[in-house]
């Protein structure tokens, strides 16, 4: 039913509202205004909830998971009790994660509260003057370079100055850095959404109306990347007791599994079978922190602002485990995210170039990915090691071409989760191995190539 509407909903758009718009041959030639289908409907639930919980046999799988997790936490837990003589609940991983976390929120609102006011009142400013200046290619540049120096300046270093030195715990300095990417690809969308109606609107008579700051206001806080002035609303009931179960079983992960296994390990030799072992016996464990993660922060944490914000479009994810496809996947995993690279770099870039530059276009958009969770990665954990970055720019790239849509079958969807699970694993046991290296190897000179060298590599004592 929903294949349906979407179709239905995609034939009857406009047509200059088609996914490349085609260049116009005059000079003057205008930003397209970005489709977006999915917010005109009149909302979808989330699909965990709408359709998988709906299947008796998926709830009979999904309980199972829950008691084979009870199981495990509650041995850890009669075991602790035991040797300790009373009820344990450690959560001093999860609190030295989390140092500094004032520091962190504080950074956060400044953050919040500039990109709430100035690219409002830059629009506010450029929409003002656009009729009664003689020169508005002058005042566009020269807005254009002025917000973009504030927000170099408090969107940009502000945001590293705080992470770099203010002693943030890892959990504290992700906040950081992924507050300061969702604010920049908020303003963006918020800006780029509004300022082709308004050239629009130039030849019309008649005053010319920005949004609302209301709008703006809601658009900063409902978990969606593409600027509209309304959306659907509803509300659903949802409890949130597997949002707090996700972070303890993560802290009960990190606790019994990762820290034992990687903590002591810069104490062996550096052989090609250590390091085959250590990412063979990462992948089911990283694949439960995958599926938790996924869970926590694509479903609980999306939806609880959903419920309070009455955001009717559930839309978070699709069905990406049963992806035949790398390309399926990456467009499946997290929609949010994939709706505003496809609008505003994938489709801009095609309208800009042309239709024949798809590939060239898909490109930009993986490093551009590749790039952003590196940039996350290195200052989260405080090292240079681009390990993600070769895994998603380079074997990511690889799959996504050649694994392509043409794909199908079972066969397919057994050959993503074979690699998922070693990627992830190669994943963890590098960024762990060079984690320990460099508690237990600290730098005593800080020199550019010491900085960019793994410590893993020869930290052996």
């Amino acid at each position: 039913l929903l294949d349906k509407t979407l179709e239905e909903a995609a034939h009857s758009r406009p047509q200059q509202l088609s996914v490349v718009p085609a260049k116009k041959q005059s000079s003057d030639v205008q930003l397209p205004i970005s489709p977006n289908i999915y917010y005109l409907l009149a909302g979808n639930l989330s699909l965990f909830y709408s359709t998988l919980l709906e299947v008796e046999h998926f709830r009979t799988i999904h309980h199972i998971f829950v008691a084979v997790l009870c199981i495990f936490v509650l041995k850890q837990i009669i075991v602790d009790s035991i040797e300790e003589g009373r009820f344990v609940l450690d959560f001093e991983i999860f609190i030295a994660g989390f140092r500094q976390l004032p520091t962190a929120l504080f950074a956060c609102l400044c953050m919040f509260l500039y990109t709430l006011f100035v690219p409002y009142q830059a629009l506010q400013i450029w929409s003002g003057c656009l009729k009664m200046t003689r020169f508005p290619n002058l005042l566009t540049v020269t807005l254009v370079v002025v917000l973009l120096l504030c927000h170099a300046a408090v969107l940009g270093f502000f945001p590293i100055y705080i992470v770099v030195y203010s002693n943030l715990g890892i959990g504290s300095r992700k906040i950081v850095l992924y507050e300061q990417i969702r604010f920049l690809m908020k303003s963006y969308s918020f800006l780029r959404e509004s300022m082709p109606p308004l050239l629009h609107a130039t030849d019309q008579v008649g005053k010319i109306s920005p949004p609302e700051l209301s709008t703006y206001l809601y658009f900063l806080f409902c978990p969606t990347l593409i600027y509209r002035k309304s959306y659907p609303r509803s509300c659903f009931f949802l409890s949130v007791p597997q949002f707090l179960a996700c972070i303890y079983f993560v802290n009960f992960l990190m606790k019994y599994y990762f820290i034992p296994n990687f903590s002591n390990m810069h104490k062996q030799p550096f052989t090609i079978k250590i390091q085959l072992l250590s990412i063979f016996d990462s992948a089911m464990p990283m694949i439960s922190i995958l599926f938790v993660v996924f869970y926590f922060f694509m479903d609980c944490w999306q939806n609880i602002f959903a419920e309070i914000l009455r955001f009717a479009d559930r839309s978070f994810y699709k069905d990406w485990w049963n992806s035949t496809a790398f390309s399926t996947f990456f467009r499946s995993w997290n929609v949010i995210v994939h709706d505003w690279l496809y609008y505003y770099i994938y489709q801009d870039f095609l309208w800009l170039i042309g239709e024949r530059a798809r590939a060239g276009a898909m490109l930009i958009v993986f490093l551009l990915s590749a790039i952003s969770h590196e940039y996350i990665l290195t200052f989260s954990f405080g090292f240079f090691y681009p390990v993600f970055f070769v895994l998603f720019a380079g074997t990511g790239v690889f799959f996504n071409f050649v694994f392509n849509d043409k794909r199908k079958g079972p066969v397919w969807n057994t050959i993503i989760w074979i690699c998922l699970p070693l990627g992830l694993g190669i994943f963890l046991s590098l960024y762990c191995q060079e984690w320990f290296a460099h508690v237990h190897c600290p730098l005593k000179e800080k020199t550019f190539w010491e900085l960019v060298t793994p410590r893993s590599w020869y930290c052996h004592p």
